[in-house]
């Protein structure tokens, strides 16, 4: 395969720095972020409601009221992620990736159980949590070290399907998705070349960013946008550097 690059020296130079420092921030952005599953989410512990009447929306901070108690084995103290399901306008499905789209909109800690139904409080917002929305058991977020990064493969890219907040576009530390996970090999702490086609691939390829996958699941792997030179959009693709 003939790839064209189009690489200024301003490229080149992003293209050789560092990914941004692992921390607090990047493990939040981690748990926050697009999630594609291989198939519908079942519904088990639903968040029912609030102490407000006609509410709908609630915020960090606020005590919401959850459809399972200490019958279903909740105990004080649990945390949980709060999902939704969502429909994703930016991702048609395609042969090679069928969109489930799942937003988590943050995490509670339950503080009081009933036999039937519990109290939780809202820790942590990615978004809004809405009346609804379901829970998952909490996992604490891993940030990855970086791995010995080699020469990118062009052969075999992955490509962008999905970015924060169902955004068609991304920029530096935005997390996108991309379709590629653990059964194609994908490793936490590859680092990535974004790049661009042309001409409907009958011109040169422009190189846009940079990124660094910090979660793997089977078929999908969560990325970080590190640099960006230009506007990263859902349908880029990106080339993953070999593993030394």
């Amino acid at each position: 395969m003939t790839l064209w690059m189009v690489l200024s020296m301003p490229a080149l130079a992003m293209l050789a720095q560092e990914p941004a420092t692992p921390g607090a921030h990047v493990a939040q952005q981690i748990a926050c972020g697009p999630m594609s599953v291989a198939a519908a989410p079942v519904a088990g512990i639903q968040v029912a409601g609030g102490f407000e009447p006609g509410r709908q929306s609630y915020a960090p901070g606020e005590r919401i009221v959850l459809s399972a108690g200490s019958n279903q084995g909740i105990k004080a103290g649990q945390r949980y992620f709060v999902r939704r399901q969502v429909h994703d306008m930016f991702t048609p499905a395609a042969p090679d990736f069928t969109p489930i789209s799942v937003h988590t909109a943050g995490f509670v800690t339950v503080v009081e159980t009933r036999d039937d139904q519990s109290v939780a409080e809202i820790t942590l917002g990615c978004d809004t949590v809405l009346r609804g929305d379901y829970l998952e058991p909490y996992t604490e977020p891993v940030v990855p070290a970086p791995t010995p990064a080699g020469a990118p493969d062009f052969d075999n890219p992955a490509r962008i399907v999905m970015a924060d907040e169902m955004k068609q576009t991304g920029s530096e530390g935005t997390m996108m998705l991309i379709n590629r996970g653990s059964e194609m090999g994908v490793q936490p702490g590859q680092t990535l070349t974004i790049y661009r086609v042309t001409l409907n691939g009958g011109g040169p390829s422009v190189i846009v960013g940079s990124g660094t996958v910090l979660s793997v699941r089977p078929q999908t792997s969560l990325m970080r946008v590190d640099q960006s030179r230009d506007a990263v959009y859902i349908g880029d693709l990106a080339a993953l550097h070999r593993v030394q």
